[in-house]
């Protein structure tokens, strides 16, 4: 069967041989580990991306893909924890099958899905760790950007969500043309892996300013234009005074990407944001003049464990608008 099947309790305690790795063109994280061809070179779409419990140990399972006679594949693998010095680092990825092709993991799911497999057993929450979550929602996000598919519980699955009866009729409403129970033999990520957690990852937190997490004084105004996050936005003069609209989150501790979101329009061409972060608050300046009703990243900032904040300071160059719409955190690794 060219489905992921569950690996022997051998494959476990293996004596792995890891062969010379290179780069994956791919995902610049990942390692490129090749398997033996066991993949389709067409299929129909990549609109999802398919979770697994490999069942087994990260490197002996990396072995165990690289047989030819092993009729089943994932396009990546991630490590849940070092076990030993000779073993992986936490949250090592790789690559396997390339992202144009259609790994054998789901049976007839597999030339529709992405598939990615997680070290571990799911009947144990030892292998739950932050860099496994975080690593493989990195990836997932990578995926679903480059692939164009939500980042929604539907297309972001497990293998056996086909035992899901709402997932079924969504499949069944959405994409006609697959077979929701032709997948049965996926045993899932097991009663320990916090979805919710995840997808947190995935998605990451955006507080627009609406939000219970948004303050600002009176003399920041509402707006409303079409290219705004959610429709409108505050805004206010600028003025030699500290008068700041600020956005706050809780957060674990780990380093994030920041990114903020303004309408088009005429605005100040340097709108100064200042960014809590563990080495002190750091400043970065956009023009908002350009590249409004987007996500503009401000870089990657190392956050402490607790509440952080964004905030916009209209305490620059005068006779310009500052506009407050929605600031984004997305967590990519632990440190």
């Amino acid at each position: 069967m060219r489905g992921l099947k569950t690996h022997l309790l051998a494959l476990a305690f293996a004596v792995v041989a890891v062969p010379l790795a290179s780069a994956s063109t791919d995902y610049g994280p990942a390692i490129w580990k090749p398997n033996c061809g066991q993949f389709y070179t067409s299929g129909n779409m990549h609109d999802f991306q398919v979770l697994h419990s490999l069942e087994g140990y990260y490197l002996a399972s990396i072995s165990f893909y690289q047989k030819c006679a092993t009729a089943a594949s994932l396009h990546y693998l991630v490590n849940a924890k070092q076990d030993a010095s000779s073993d992986a680092a936490p949250g090592e990825t790789t690559q396997m099958v390339r992202e144009a092709y259609w790994a054998w993991h789901a049976n007839c799911w597999a030339t529709y899905m992405f598939g990615t497999g997680h070290e571990g057993f799911n009947s144990s929450p030892a292998w739950q760790t932050s860099r496994l979550y975080t690593e493989s929602a990195v990836l997932t996000r990578h995926l679903a950007d480059t692939a164009s598919f939500p980042k929604d519980r539907n297309h972001i699955i497990s293998d056996k969500e086909g035992s899901n009866a709402a997932w079924v009729t969504w499949l069944g409403s959405n994409y006609p043309g697959i077979n929701a129970g032709c997948n049965s033999s996926g045993i899932g990520m097991g009663i320990y892996f916090d979805w919710k957690a995840y997808m947190d990852y995935v998605k990451g937190t955006i507080v627009d300013n609406t939000d219970a997490g948004f303050s600002a004084s009176a003399n920041w105004l509402t707006g409303t234009s079409p290219t705004a996050h959610g429709g409108n936005y505050r805004f206010r003069p600028t003025e030699a005074i500290s008068d700041v609209a600020t956005w706050s989150t809780t957060t674990a501790a780990g380093k994030y990407q920041i990114s903020a979101y303004w309408p088009q329009g005429t605005f100040s061409t340097s709108a100064p944001y200042l960014i809590s972060t563990t080495g002190g608050t750091q400043t970065i300046v956009f023009n908002q003049s350009v590249n409004g009703g987007q996500w503009n990243s401000m870089g990657t900032f190392t956050l402490a464990s607790g509440t952080n904040t964004v905030k916009l300071s209209c305490w620059t160059t005068t006779g310009a608008i500052v506009a407050a719409d929605a600031v984004k955190w997305v967590k990519v690794s632990d440190f």
